[in-house]
């Protein structure tokens, strides 16, 4: 059965997980409550084994996946391919996937929340890999040509696999400091597959792999002028096919997809308490500061200034709340230090 959102209540299937050098039985819901449950860390590395079918289904995390051997048929939205060692793909909440025919699949599964750990990432977004394998490659509609999907070559899953352990082991065991080292590692992974793939793009000519070089010169060209006539000769279209294809994949015209990515860009920035907001309009590439100002009320309701004294005062009370909380757990440690009955061997 398809299922295109999860109860946290119904399990979707069981699996075999790789703990600590044992097999293990586990059960998928694709829930942040079941699966992730720390809401301040919501990222789980598994090492999973399928064997036989595994349900269509959604979650409300993204994944990705590396096939680290055996082979399956890969289950997607009007379609199927097959999947082999070395396979990459990445499926974000909103849609659905699942196996069938799986004959020993090993696959490391990271389940993850992409505005927690690529909220601020900006730098990602303009590679071409990533625009590629995240952003591209889960919306594509007819799916990827076979020559436009990541298959790592030996070399690189020898060196995604020895990441993924360390990750692994990292989880597992929870070290000092490991959220930061698993954040890190995490980071280093994602962008030495970006690399692979932005390498592969350079090499192929489909639409697919065209349309990322083209939006990660956007992202990576938000301050200059981007004139429609030039966004389709990267793509090697017609400016009129280019605006179709645009709006059959992102489902906006590219003027308001890049109207949408500046406002972004600028409310990461009004975050900052110094940021000049005439500095910050004219490096997004506003003719005005008053345009901008404009453009930036009618998107989120606020001047730029109020804005940015709200966003201060969220941040102010947040910060003031996790104080609250680290409060009352020392004085909860410290109730049952005194309540504690001594021990009657010590001095």
């Amino acid at each position: 059965m398809i299922s295109g959102r999860s109860n946290s209540l119904s399990p979707i299937g069981t699996f075999t997980q790789l703990v600590g050098g044992r097999k293990q039985s586990a059960v998928c819901y694709g829930t942040f409550t079941k699966d992730i449950p720390d809401i301040n860390f919501r990222l789980r590395v598994s090492i999973v084994e399928h064997e036989g079918d595994f349900p269509a289904h959604g979650h409300e995390y993204s994944e990705l996946g590396v096939v680290l051997g055996g082979r399956a048929i890969h289950i997607l939205p009007g379609h199927d391919h097959p999947l082999e060692t070395g396979d990459v793909f990445v499926i974000h909440g909103q849609s659905w996937h699942g196996f069938h025919a799986a004959r020993q699949l090993k696959l490391c599964n990271i389940m993850f929340d992409p505005l927690q750990f690529f909220g601020s990432q900006r730098q990602l977004e303009t590679m071409i890999g990533w625009q590629a394998l995240f952003e591209l490659g889960p919306r594509a509609k007819p799916p990827m040509q076979k020559k436009e999907r990541l298959q790592l070559a030996m070399p690189e899953l020898t060196f995604t696999t020895e990441r993924i352990m360390a990750m692994q082991e990292d989880y597992e065991k929870r070290p000092d400091g490991w959220q930061a080292s698993l954040y890190g590692q995490f980071l280093i992974l994602v962008t030495f597959l970006c690399r692979i793939y932005g390498r592969k793009t350079k090499e192929q000519t489909t639409p697919l792999l065209r349309f990322a070089r083209v939006i990660s010169h956007i992202q990576d060209n938000l301050h200059e002028p981007l004139h429609l006539p030039v966004l389709a000769q990267l793509a090697h279209i017609s400016v009129r096919q280019f605006q179709r294809e645009f709006q059959r994949v992102y489902h906006t015209t590219p003027v308001n997809f890049i109207r949408q990515l500046r406002l972004r860009e600028a409310c990461e920035r009004l975050k900052n308490p110094d940021g000049d907001i005439t500095g910050i309009a004219v490096d997004l590439g506003y003719s005005s500061v008053s345009f901008f100002s404009k453009q930036f009320k009618l998107a989120t309701g606020l001047a730029p200034s109020a804005y940015r004294s709200r966003r201060l005062e969220e941040v102010e009370k947040q910060s003031r709340h996790k104080l609250m909380i680290e409060s009352l757990g020392k004085s909860h440690r410290g109730l049952g230090d005194k309540n504690r009955k001594p021990d009657s061997k010590s001095l």
